[in-house]
């Protein structure tokens, strides 16, 4: 077991809760974590393989910085650049679901950019044949600030717009299950990937 340490003074917020990182020496340990069996290490290694057969992967030396294991309502679905129009966010295909979601965010070490860890992601997605639905760069997702703040209520990933990288993907399977990527760097120069799994709930 790996265990790597670091200094932090941030405050941020997940899920609209405040999440502080007191001054000092914290500890990451590498882990195998929940349904997607992700692993923290000093090379990117394979996870557990989730319900349609996909094994994802950590960018190297990344450091996990938050995970969620829930039943998520009116999960955001976008396989288009999003806007806001008289105070609510507008999608052309949106689609809003129900179901459970496994999200891990990462903070990416130094010397990388967004879109070194975004073609590492899509990449490892690509080799084992998921179908993308959407992926956008830069301004064209839309403003970074509607997608860390409006669409994932995270605001860490609030970064330059020009940084951005969003991704939607899915696999044919029996199973409804969706995958997103999403990095992003800030004015802090801190480049952070967040990566979704997401099952849709089959309707009652």
């Amino acid at each position: 077991m790996t265990v790597t340490e670091r200094r932090s003074t941030d405050v941020d917020k997940v899920h609209g809760h405040k999440v502080y990182r007191k001054r000092g020496v914290t500890t990451v340990l590498s882990v195998v974590v929940g349904v997607f069996g992700w692993v923290l290490a000093e090379a990117a290694l394979a996870g557990e393989a989730t319900d349609s057969g996909v094994v994802l992967k950590v960018f190297p030396n990344a450091q996990l910085e938050f995970k969620d294991s829930r039943e998520a309502k009116n999960y955001p679905v976008l396989s288009n650049r999003i806007n806001k129009i008289r105070g609510k966010i507008r999608s052309q295909g949106d689609q809003w679901l129900n179901g459970w979601l496994e999200r891990r965010i990462y903070q990416i070490p130094p010397g990388h950019s967004s879109d070194d860890v975004f073609t590492f992601l899509r990449n490892a997605l690509k080799e084992q044949n998921t179908e993308e639905l959407f992926t956008c760069s830069g301004r064209d997702c839309g403003a970074s600030n509607l997608w860390a703040n409006d669409i994932f209520h995270v605001a860490m990933l609030y970064g330059n717009d020009r940084e951005q990288r969003y991704l939607l993907a899915t696999k044919k399977t029996d199973v409804r299950e969706y995958f997103l990527i999403y990095a992003t760097a800030g004015g802090s120069k801190r480049v952070y990937a967040m990566i979704d799994r997401f099952q849709v709930k089959d309707p009652d």
